[in-house]
């Protein structure tokens, strides 16, 4: 991935502008800037632990972007990931109950791959509409959301609930069915390996192929596209396929990476936050990459700022997180109108 100076000086501009308006509003609400930004930046890498903590979360925020950019290069607007991505846990739990007498080599294969599935099969009605009823599919995914999330939460107090639980929760999945632990003593596992993986695979289909080509062509200009040969139904198929998969992967990277078990709420918005990640990315899968590292290490960060003396709230880093991605987007804009002129 070749970024350009130009792109490199809108990130350090962006964060630099967002640390700074950050240090003001604490000093607006009484706190002490230094103490809490050192612990900010140091807090996500400052121990084995920490560091693992901050790439366990990316899984989920980098695959989520992953699915969402991959859409969104061929014009194909799914803000459905958090749905599928319940779906894909859903689908993940089921399996691992299923085939918890199997060996691991065998079964967490087959449990990714019903994960893909549910994911995208959850994003086949919009698909559908879209490519063969011209339907957009802004508020069908989008709707979708929410009936994945009602099924998970009536599914989870009833009918698959723990008995042995107050939660609202399953019990855990076989053990055999958990992604394998990469650093000992932490929860680094696998699904962290295959998050990555799935960037650089993205990127040489999308930017290696004949099929990305297409895809990319499509989603510039379907006019221009269509008169060069290209199949614009096709390509949308094809980034609706790829985007389903990808997000119901996401969910099967929580429930059998992290949590072990399926729960109301497991997912604190890894869909719509992708949908950041994927802009600060520059909707670039390896961009993604880099700017989920950076979202996880925020939220790891502030959770450390909690646990300072005077503990800071979560939310104000929440609040850090989106100024980052809008100073970038703002600061890329700017300088892009000082080149044309």
């Amino acid at each position: 991935m070749q970024v350009l100076p130009g792109k490199r000086l809108s990130y350090a501009l962006g964060i630099f502008v967002s640390l700074s308006l950050f240090s003001f509003v604490l000093l607006i609400f009484g706190y002490d800037p230094i103490p809490s930004l050192e612990t900010l930046i140091m807090g996500p890498f400052g121990s084995v632990f920490n560091a693992s903590e901050t790439f366990v979360l990316m899984a989920p925020l980098l695959l989520s972007s992953l699915a969402f950019l991959v859409a969104f290069k061929g014009r194909f607007y799914n803000i459905g990931v958090e749905g599928q991505l319940y779906i894909g846990a859903l689908s993940a739990y089921i399996a691992s109950s299923v085939l918890g007498g199997f060996p691991s080599l065998i079964a967490v294969p087959i449990v990714a791959v019903a994960a893909s599935i549910g994911g995208t099969l959850w994003l086949a009605l919009p698909l559908f509409m879209r490519i063969k009823l011209q339907v957009n599919e802004v508020f069908a995914t989008l709707i979708m959301n929410f009936i994945a999330i009602d099924i998970i939460n009536w599914l989870t107090t009833g009918p698959i609930k723990d008995v042995n639980s107050v939660n609202p929760q399953t019990p855990f999945v076989p053990s055999t069915t958990w992604l394998a632990i990469v650093v000992p003593g932490t929860r680094f596992n696998l699904g962290v390996i295959i998050a990555i993986l799935a960037a650089f695979v993205m990127y040489l289909i999308i930017h290696k192929t004949v099929l990305g080509y297409e895809i990319r062509a499509s989603g510039l200009n379907p006019r221009a596209a269509q008169s060069g040969g290209v199949d614009n139904s096709r390509s949308i198929l094809a980034v609706g396929l790829m985007s389903g998969s990808l997000a119901g992967l996401a969910g099967m990277v929580v429930i059998n990476g992290a949590n072990h078990l399926l729960a109301q709420n497991f997912s604190p918005g890894y869909g719509y936050q992708g949908i950041a990640v994927a802009a600060l990315g520059d909707f670039h899968p390896v961009g993604a990459l880099f700017a989920s590292i950076l979202y996880s290490a925020l939220a790891v960060g502030g959770e450390s700022m909690q646990r300072l003396p005077n503990g800071i709230p979560i939310e104000l880093t929440y609040v850090l997180q989106v100024t980052i991605v809008l100073a970038v987007l703002l600061v890329q804009k700017w300088l892009s109108d000082r080149r044309r002129r």
